[in-house]
């Protein structure tokens, strides 16, 4: 009986010597620096302009083979514009009553914007018996590459700021040293310009002439924000508090 009460007894004590080491672990943690932070917000924005329009064609073209209607639909796109560079994007077939082969293709391109004006009457003049052409959309959004282009001043613009707003801060608190700790930047706002004309506005823009100013100057305002936080080590308590 006295074996098994001295068994306990040191299964106890050797439980509770982990627990004393508690306390010496709460005060190193508690000896480490704290950072004070300062957190804003800040907006930019700019303009993204394109000088081009992204045309979309429907072609319906009869007879021959895929290879053939191909070309076909290919050669009719470049009667209506040959200033870019037209993309099948969709090429079905079809049959009619008779089981005679019928093509429809979808195409597109980025045309500068001396070429927009007449181009439904291009395209009605490019068209023939068994070969049809249609313009369906232009779409003036401006293209990724002129996105991203602005998005990379925007975010340079932002840069700039911060490292104004840090010294402005260092000014401020002499001898604090606050650095840039993190930078969130939001997704970039579109807004503003002509994104898609409609059908009948489209019809009355591709018949109409060319501006005499060389163009439509279509812009987009693009608006970048950016969350920052500036951080700090506090200064060190006196000895004795």
């Amino acid at each position: 009986m006295r074996s098994l009460i001295a068994a306990s007894l040191i299964a106890t004590a050797s439980l509770a010597l982990p627990l004393a080491a508690a306390p010496a672990t709460a005060q190193v943690m508690a000896a480490q620096p704290v950072q004070d932070q300062v957190t804003l917000t800040l907006t930019a924005e700019d303009w993204v302009k394109t000088d081009t329009a992204r045309v979309s064609l429907t072609v319906d073209a009869g007879g021959g083979n895929a290879g053939s209607a191909r070309a076909d639909v290919l050669k009719a796109a470049q009667a209506v514009s040959d200033k870019g560079e037209w993309r099948v994007v969709s090429f079905d077939r079809q049959q009619d009553a008779a089981g005679l082969d019928h093509w429809r293709a979808a195409l597109e391109a980025r045309l500068p914007e001396a070429q927009l004006g007449g181009l439904a009457d291009r395209a009605r003049q490019a068209s023939r018996a068994g070969l049809q052409i249609r313009v369906e959309g232009v779409d003036f959004t401006p293209t990724l590459a002129e996105q991203e282009a602005v998005r990379t001043r925007l975010r340079e613009t932002l840069y700039r700021r911060v490292t104004e707003e840090m010294k402005g801060l260092n000014a401020a608190f002499p001898g604090r040293e606050f650095r840039v700790g993190r930078v969130d930047f939001n997704a970039p706002v579109m807004s503003g310009g002509m994104r898609r004309a409609p059908v009948m506005a489209m019809a009355k823009m591709a018949d109409a002439a060319p501006a005499e100013d060389g163009g439509l100057d279509v812009a987009q305002k693009a608006t970048q924000t950016a969350h920052v936080t500036f951080s700090a080590y506090a200064p060190a308590a006196p000895a004795g508090r």
